[in-house]
């Protein structure tokens, strides 16, 4: 299959670690992102009898359900080239049509794991991380998470006072997806599957040394550019906090230039309520919250010829030169990876400005 004139891309399949035999893939959809949401596949396969010499298909068996799945892809026309895995994760469900000898097999990557695990214990003198790590593990995962700075206490500690994520206490949690989330966002930290690990950090800013920033200049087969018209009136992030038991409260104003302690007369202001928090912390949630929605005034989406290589949580320059609302590099939200025999291998790529990695 090829991408463009000048690429010449190789597809396959691996379940549970091998080549699968009979079931070559004929295209795929492979959704990405940085979102709160796990990624996807679907996978179109054709099913060769004559290969599988009558042998029932994988997807068929009784145990198909949670295969570790793999789509990898090769530039072939690249002497020396590796095969990339595009995609990790898990089968959920197939669609099969043995008249017509074709599949298609819906999966989703190992955050899926999280998502049936449900929280059903209390839990001690925890540190964030050490909580995440532990859900990873229950949930047969490794776990590599640094929240940083935010590495505090969590849940039941110190004090009975604390108490505010048991099970008893009836918490919102339903699920170890829910839980570990909210406790990234409390970190203003990322998290994402990468592969069998549950990884947790901060986002990179573009000029930090371990950022992965891809020049995409003459690249674009089409995009578009959307600014958000209603967010330039002015917007302000306002986080209140308190703590029970000292009787005290911290609150604080900020509008992506300074921090205030009574509310601005103008401007569309956002309200947060986090419990137990020191004002530096405030002030550290307040600038991640302003970041995070601040980042939908400016959208572009593009296609491209695929690169192997791009992934969320990256950046991108030449992208929209010539816009001056927009800066010289864009974070990389979200890549639709699409491979299909009338059209290649593209992706459409969303990208924000997502300043100092805050968000």
């Amino acid at each position: 299959m090829s991408g463009s004139a000048s690429r010449v891309w190789s597809v396959r399949l691996l379940v549970a670690g091998a080549v699968s035999a009979g079931t070559p893939v004929t295209g795929f959809e492979i959704r990405a992102s940085r979102y709160e949401r796990c990624d996807t596949a679907e996978i179109a396969l054709a099913v060769d009898q004559t290969a599988l010499g009558g042998a029932t298909p994988w997807f068929a068996a009784e145990t198909a359900s949670g295969l570790d799945i793999s789509v990898q892809v090769l530039r072939a026309d690249r002497p020396g080239a590796s095969w990339v895995t595009l995609f990790r994760g898990v089968a959920d469900a197939v669609v099969w049509r043995p008249e017509d000898g074709r599949a298609v097999v819906a999966c989703r990557d190992y955050l899926s794991r999280l998502l049936d695990l449900r929280v059903q214990e209390a839990w001690l003198n925890f540190t964030a991380p050490e909580l995440v790590a532990a859900m990873a593990s229950a949930a047969g995962l490794g776990a590599s998470v640094d929240f940083g700075a935010a590495a505090g206490m969590t849940g039941q500690f110190w004090q009975i006072e604390h108490k505010r994520m048991a099970v008893l206490a009836q918490h919102r949690f339903q699920t170890a997806f829910d839980l570990a989330f909210f406790l990234a966002r409390e970190a203003c930290c990322d998290l994402y599957a990468d592969g069998t690990v549950l990884t947790a950090s901060p986002m990179p800013a573009p000029d930090d040394g371990t950022a992965v920033v891809h020049d995409l200049s003459g690249l674009a087969l089409a995009h578009d550019v959307r600014r958000d018209l209603t967010a330039t009136q002015g917007l302000v992030v306002h986080v209140a906090s308190w703590d029970g038991r000292q009787r005290s409260r911290s609150e604080i104003f900020y509008d992506g230039s300074g921090f205030s302690a009574t509310a601005p007369g103008s401007g569309l202001v956002h309200s947060f309520r986090v419990p137990g928090r020191r004002l530096d912390e405030v002030k550290s949630i307040a600038r991640w919250k302003y970041a995070r929605i601040a980042a939908h005034r400016l959208e572009a989406r593009v296609r491209i010829p695929g690169n192997e290589a791009l992934r969320p949580r990256h950046f991108a320059r030449g992208v929209v030169s010539g816009v001056s609302a927009f800066p010289a590099i864009l974070a990389v939200d979200e890549v639709v990876s699409r491979m299909k025999p009338e059209e290649g291998f593209v992706q459409e790529v969303v990208l924000r400005d997502r300043t100092g990695g805050l968000a």
